[in-house]
């Protein structure tokens, strides 16, 4: 080995963790940039055509990528799905395995348990502000082990540790939809969490099978009824395909509501006169308007500022317009959905904040085919959540860097309020 390759392999490690950091550095920078660079562009540069990236930032047109897989796919995600688990639905576009599992998932993640689950919601996280005394993280006290407790009895998948399966739900989702660099150490991390992972769920399946074999009691969960659709005779499932779905559903559930609170949260608190109305509706317990204060929050602060998609083959955006743009295969589209959300075409007074929107205004879960398939799950505990946090005493932000939001890479870490008066 050469002296050159001996610094290479020496500070290889070095290396890749500083990108890591400048990388979640300058997302965090984009996040706060991304708003005054969209509104330029839809007023002057709609589309911006690059020879291997176009941005889109009018909702027609952001509607018309994320609405149309078979031209604009998520071959970006589906290879790293792959590797991580296997094939999941958000990896696969618009084929018969797409149809086949979201119809299985859709039998056992029913819609008539959304309201139960943002009931549950609602009474774990009472619980944790009533034990937090005069100062809740809204993250690490709140938001991360209620979504832990919440997949416990609903999934039936707990993790080893409530940390441990927070944490490898982060790397992994990192991995999926941040990693855009494609860099080193995020991608091997996210490797190895989810080899620990797919053993840690195999096990889980196989005393669960061995459960429902014996003829115990078994709780009426997830896990319960995917293995009872193979009893029943359902084709191609089996049990890694079991593992596949558990595996992707929690990956997208825990990273997205515990980054959506922080972030609603950290909105709130910058805004008196809204934060003092969420909490009003949080104190009549009207779920639905605490919801549409925290949509309005996330409109200013998504979880995602564009979402990605591959071109298959040469395409045209926006046919038929002054903006009709060329794209070639193989290069990669940012749907701007950050900047749709504030296309003053699509959406009324955008710069106000409303909470009399219809849901149609948002895409904060996507549009289309790949719309986050916990979408109705995220409506339902979102709400929950920060109902049971705002519907008590006035919260203020904790003092000094506790009250700042903090970051551990591309997700919100920490961020705590205080409670005021009695």
């Amino acid at each position: 080995m050469g002296i050159d390759d001996e610094i290479r392999e020496r500070f290889k490690g070095r290396a890749d963790k500083l990108a890591e950091e400048v990388s979640s550095l300058a997302g965090q920078v984009a996040d706060k940039a991304a708003g005054p660079l969209f509104k330029f562009m839809r007023n002057h540069k709609p589309i911006l055509s690059m020879p291997t990236v176009t941005v889109v930032a009018l909702a027609e047109d952001v509607k018309e990528v994320l609405g149309d897989p078979a031209r604009f796919t998520a071959g970006l995600y589906g290879p790293k799905m792959e590797a991580i688990t296997g094939p999941f639905i958000l990896g696969v576009d618009d084929t018969p395995l797409y149809h086949h599992d979201h119809a299985a998932m859709d039998r056992a993640v029913r819609r008539e348990d959304m309201p139960l689950l943002g009931d549950a919601m609602l009474g774990y996280c009472r619980e944790l502000v009533s034990e937090a005394g005069n100062e809740v993280d809204v993250v690490t006290d709140l938001a991360d082990p209620a979504l832990v407790r919440s997949i416990d009895d609903y999934v039936g998948t707990p993790g080893p540790d409530a940390q441990t399966l927070a944490r490898w739900a982060r790397d992994v989702f990192w991995e999926l939809f941040i990693n855009v660099n494609n860099l080193a150490e995020t991608r091997e991390r996210a490797l190895a969490d989810a080899a620990e992972w797919r053993v840690h769920l195999d096990g889980l399946i196989d005393a669960r099978k061995a459960a429902l074999k014996g003829g115990e009691d078994v709780p009426d969960d997830v896990l319960t009824r995917l293995l009872r659709f193979q009893d029943e005779g359902e084709p191609n499932f089996f049990d890694i395909s079991i593992r596949h779905n558990i595996l992707g559903n929690i990956t997208g559930w825990i990273p997205t509501v515990s980054n959506c609170m922080a972030r609603a949260v950290n909105v709130l608190l910058d805004r008196e006169d809204e934060l003092a109305g969420a909490q009003a509706a949080a104190r009549d317990a009207n779920r639905e308007l605490v919801g549409q204060y925290v949509w309005e929050a996330l409109r200013f602060s998504p979880q995602n500022f564009a979402l990605l998609r591959l071109v298959e083959s040469d395409q045209v955006i926006a046919a038929g317009t002054d903006r009709e743009t060329e794209v070639k295969a193989g290069s990669t589209i940012y749907a701007a959905t950050l900047s749709a959300m504030h296309d003053e075409r699509a959406i009324d007074s955008p710069e106000e904040f409303r909470v009399d929107r219809p849901w149609s205004d948002y895409m904060l879960f996507g549009h289309g085919l790949h719309t986050c398939y916990g979408q109705q799950i995220v409506r339902n505990q979102l709400p929950a959540m920060m109902t049971a946090l705002l519907e008590g005493r006035t919260i203020t932000r904790a003092e000094g860097k506790a009250g700042k939001l903090k970051w551990d890479g591309p997700f919100p870490s920490g961020l705590s309020v205080r409670f005021e008066g009695d």
